[in-house]
């Protein structure tokens, strides 16, 4: 009996280290390729360039089913604040990131034709400036982005995808699932090194 539980026990280990040793190449795998161009309609219902062409950093959630969105939910507010000043704030209360925040609802095969649904229901308590930032694409299969090396199984496909992606076009940094503080704080840590202390400076010699 007793070796039956030892042997039990090794299993589950051997496994979750394993699935943690997987998804950590994936994320590694990512870091460094060119993130794929990709081209939708955004909220106000204009074309819209993932990542944008004006030269700034861009961070890119993605999400490409139903169970994704939910979680997305979780991250929409956390990483708006940081990118999105709301109207209405005062001039010195606030200055977000000098960089790109693109929600991306990636569509492929049958759910293309969704595409009007999908819209009108993301529309469902977003806030007006948020609209610009949150795109639908329609892509042909999971496939057609083997950069971005997009989860196939139920579980993974549940998962928002999320890639820091520099001036140049290249994934910096990556991270999937649930929000949690700690991720957040990795991508801010991130965009600090890539925007440097004195991006709002940089700005504000642009603005004279």
């Amino acid at each position: 009996m007793n070796n039956l539980f030892f042997a039990r026990t090794f299993l589950s280990i051997f496994l979750s280290f394993f699935l943690f040793l997987f998804a950590q190449n994936n994320v590694f795998a990512q870091v460094g390729k060119t993130y794929p161009s990709m081209s939708g309609d955004n909220l106000m219902k204009k074309t819209d360039n993932v990542p944008p062409r004006n030269g700034k950093v861009t961070l890119v959630a993605l999400a490409y089913s139903e169970d994704s969105e939910e979680y997305l939910k979780n991250w929409r507010q956390p990483l708006f604040d940081l990118f999105i000043k709301a109207p209405g704030t005062a001039l010195f209360d606030f200055e977000p990131y000098d960089a790109n925040v693109k929600f991306v609802i990636l569509l492929t095969g049958i759910k293309r034709l969704a595409s009007g649904k999908v819209k009108s229901k993301l529309e469902e308590n977003i806030k007006d400036h948020w609209k610009e930032h949150i795109v639908v694409v329609k892509g042909r299969t999971l496939e057609s982005f083997p950069e971005l090396v997009l989860g196939k199984s139920r579980e993974e496909r549940k998962l928002p995808y999320f890639y820091l992606v520099d001036t140049k076009g290249k994934i910096v940094y990556h991270t999937t699932g649930a929000y949690t503080k700690q991720k957040q704080q990795e991508l801010e840590d991130k965009l600090h090194e890539l925007l440097g202390d004195n991006q709002f400076k940089e700005k504000e010699k642009k603005k004279k």
